[in-house]
């Protein structure tokens, strides 16, 4: 395979530390959620997961819509991770993927973005995900 483009990124304390980017254009103070005892003043991990996602998933739209011959102006997602707590102590993710997108084509454009978009094959076969499409489950893996 070929590299298309590399990045890196530096994490310090953990949850309530900092990340940057090596080339510096990102740099966020992190923070643990409320919802897990933080104080909840910075970023934490599942934000930029979700954030992260949601921007390749729309991007992922937009490139097999054009590849279709049906390019889109827009291509609205909101991307849901939900940390869980394991039995056994240790943690995984369960995702939700929620597309905006109409017209004949829409349906065919969501299932060749799940299929192209690194992030979702990624988590496929290891994330919880489920895929919806104007609020209509399209695809749930376990």
């Amino acid at each position: 395979m070929k590299s298309l483009y590399r990045t890196q990124a530096l994490a310090q304390a953990g949850r309530n530390g900092e990340v940057h980017t090596q080339d510096g254009t990102l740099q966020l103070a992190l923070a643990l959620p409320t919802d897990l005892g933080g104080n909840g003043q910075g970023n934490n991990p599942e934000q930029l997961l979700a954030a992260g996602y949601a921007a390749c998933f729309s991007n992922a739209l937009l490139h097999v819509a054009k590849a279709l011959g049906s390019p889109l102006a827009a291509a609205p997602v909101a991307t849901t991770v939900d940390l869980l707590a394991r039995a056994d102590g240790t943690f995984t993710f369960a995702i939700l993927l929620e597309v905006t997108l109409t017209g004949d084509l829409a349906e065919q454009i969501v299932r060749k973005a799940h299929q192209t978009c690194p992030f979702a094959n990624a988590m496929r076969g290891n994330v919880a995900t489920r895929l919806l499409l104007n609020g209509q489950l399209l695809e749930e893996t376990k």
